[in-house]
């Protein structure tokens, strides 16, 4: 079977980062991909990497429909999720266990491989792989509401086909080959500066036979890595140079290094966390954790191989903007340090001035005092729902970066290490980074490679995964470090 799918359907080949289309190549010898196709390009493209090829020396098939395993390949590999060995009898079990396991499946997905995909479940696989959320509020589509089609389309991976008017998307239809390469293609040039070479049009449609929240003033354990963010900020006034974002062009910060990790070299250990080995750099396995966690056994945690641990000290009321302590935080860094854990500690704030973020850096430093901590204290600002009705509800960015700032500046001047911390849409989207050139980042990006344009110290890759001594999930983190 195997063999069969292989030759017959679409051969696909593993490729680390796509060229962007080359000026000058060879036409493709498929006869049934004109020049003049919407999926011309990336056909081209994928085939000349080695991605994608022919269902015979002459044939594409970009009408035929793609199964969920081949999808789900294509999927993964484009993401940088490791190529997976069969586990069972289907030559994409590999792929489906490894998807499962990482939360990537909707619970209603098929089991059968070999089935035609739904344009939906591709959507929604696609959103989980590269943790994508909302960028955008407008639904272009007349046939779908699906939050995973709207963010893909939010990202410029998913466009539609225009009819009578209206933009459609028609999600239960199967996906095709065509199809298929237009996707893999934008996933794989996701957050590079390369343009799209086809921006506009989807394919023409087949013809019809596709947090719980807590009291005030506690806040919500911390929220997903990508919320829906506020509107976008204003670019800098005299931008030199832009990256590509989805459909966002990105002004680029020139006093922040460029990401130069090899995204190859983040490798799982035999338990399942993320270490980085390079002749450049080392790092460290670390978790962070808040009352959520409950009562937590240092000692098998520090067993299992964790050599850091970011404690929440506190944070601000969403509704009365109290400033509280974190019920276990005094109990989580006596525990820890006990245990020789290197310790930093965050603030889950919800300041809306630049004077209530130094007053959070001061709460801090204060209850820092007769203890010594080696890493960094950081400042976490998270947006609520709108139906929270928070006080932070549509917050200035350049106030927010304010608040960034003067936190900051108010730890550092204490003689502390102080950072930020946030996802991509609200580093990208949000935060004036040329503001925050001076502070390490600790980067929240659920996905199996990073894919943060900037340079990153922390990177916090899981929130479900398990550790000895802690009851239920917990957010990992790998600490990047330059050898000396």
């Amino acid at each position: 079977m195997k063999q069969k799918l292989l030759s017959l359907l679409l051969l696909f080949g593993l490729t680390v980062s796509l060229a962007a289309p080359a000026a000058a190549v060879e036409p493709l010898h498929f006869t049934d991909v004109p020049t003049d196709s919407w999926y011309y390009t990336y056909v081209q493209d994928l085939y000349t990497a080695g991605v994608v090829d022919g269902i015979s020396l002459t044939t594409f098939g970009p009408q035929e429909d793609v199964t969920l395993g081949q999808a789900l390949k294509l999927i993964l590999l484009a993401a940088d999720c490791p190529d997976t060995a069969p586990t069972g009898d289907h030559w994409a079990s590999g792929y489906y266990s490894f998807a499962r396991e990482q939360g990537f499946l909707p619970e209603d997905i098929p089991t059968d491989l070999d089935a035609p995909i739904q344009r939906v479940k591709i959507a929604e696989i696609a959103v989980r792989v590269l943790d994508l959320s909302r960028t955008g509020s407008d639904n272009p589509f007349a046939d779908t509401d699906s939050e995973a089609v709207l963010t893909l389309f939010d990202h410029g991976i998913l466009f539609g086909t225009v009819v009578d008017g209206q933009n459609h998307f028609y999600p239960q239809q199967s996906i095709t080959r065509a199809e298929i390469s237009a996707i893999i293609w934008r996933m794989d040039h996701l957050g590079q500066p390369t343009p799209d070479p086809k921006p506009d049009p989807e394919p023409d449609p087949k013809p019809e036979p596709d947090p719980k929240p807590e009291p005030d003033p506690e806040p919500d354990p911390k929220p997903e890595p990508d919320p829906k963010p506020d509107p976008e900020p204003d670019p800098d006034p005299e931008p030199t140079d832009y990256f590509k974002w989805g459909n966002h062009q990105i002004p680029i910060a020139s006093k922040i290094p460029v990401n130069s990790y090899n995204k190859d070299l983040f490798q799982k250990n035999d338990k399942g966390y993320i270490t980085y080995n390079s002749d450049q750099y080392t790092s460290r396995i670390g978790i962070d954790v808040s009352r959520y966690q409950g009562d937590i056994d240092w000692k098998q945690v520090k067993e299992a191989g964790v050599e850091f641990v970011i404690i929440r000290l506190g944070y601000r009321g969403y509704g009365t903007g109290k400033i509280v302590t974190d019920s276990y935080f005094y109990k989580n860094i006596k525990g820890a340090q006990a245990q020789g854990l290197d310790v930093g500690v965050y603030f889950f704030s919800q300041a809306i001035t630049p004077e209530e973020g130094a007053e959070e850096a001061r709460y801090c430093l204060n209850a820092l005092k007769g203890y010594n901590i080696t890493y960094p204290i950081i400042f976490d600002w998270e947006p609520y729902p709108d139906s929270y009705d928070a006080r932070t509800k549509d917050l200035d960015d350049k106030i927010l970066t304010q608040c960034a700032v003067s936190f900051c500046e108010t730890v550092k001047a204490a003689g502390h290490q102080p950072m930020v911390y946030a996802n991509l849409t609200y580093f990208y989207l949000h935060f004036d980074m040329t503001k925050l050139a001076d502070y390490p980042f600790w980067l929240a990006q659920y996905s199996a490679k990073p894919t943060f344009y900037y340079h990153f110290n922390i990177w916090q890759y899981s929130s479900t995964l398990e550790v000895p001594g802690i009851e239920g999930n917990v957010d990992m983190n790998v600490h990047l470090i330059p050898r000396s």
